[in-house]
């Protein structure tokens, strides 16, 4: 099964370069997977995959993470765009591109997955190893965990 989920990860990290490539603005996708684990129990594996230190990281539910920023969630992360080169480019992508890739995690993952972000403490800084502007999220299900990293570094 591990094979099919690295797969599954491919697949799903090739969406978020076609993304990627439509919104043209310098935003970068990355998907991975994490293992066959609980996303809420993946920490371990995500520091290891961003091979990062995990001081001052915790993972949270998505829906209890307080934004600061512009793009906190992934829905802003795939719909909006940082650095638009005309009026035209303002306006978000159409909604339905985000929700096609719900629907479509949803039916390769049999399942709605459960979303987690990682989130820092404030006291260090991970701009040079995850870009100046970034968001890393954890979804799957209770037994698969995969990994969306989100940056943009113009």
């Amino acid at each position: 099964m591990s094979g099919g989920c690295h797969g599954l990860a491919r697949q799903i990290d090739g969406y978020l370069l076609a993304v990627s490539a439509l919104k043209d603005d310098g935003s970068l996708f990355m998907c991975s997977y994490l293992g066959a684990l609980p996303p809420q129990a993946s920490f371990d594996a995500l520091c290891h995959a961003l091979k990062i230190a995990p001081d001052g990281l915790r993972l949270q539910p998505i829906e209890t993470v307080v934004c600061s920023g512009a793009l906190c969630t992934p829905r802003q992360w795939l719909l909006e765009r940082l650095l638009p080169v005309s009026e035209a480019d303002r306006q978000p992508l159409d909604v339905r591109l985000f929700d096609g890739f719900e629907r479509e995690l949803a039916d390769l993952l049999g399942g709605e997955p459960c979303w987690y972000q990682l989130v820092s403490s404030g006291q260090r800084s991970l701009a040079g190893q995850l870009g100046a502007i970034w968001s890393v999220f954890v979804f799957g299900t209770e037994c698969h965990a995969y990994v969306m990293h989100c940056s943009w570094d113009r």
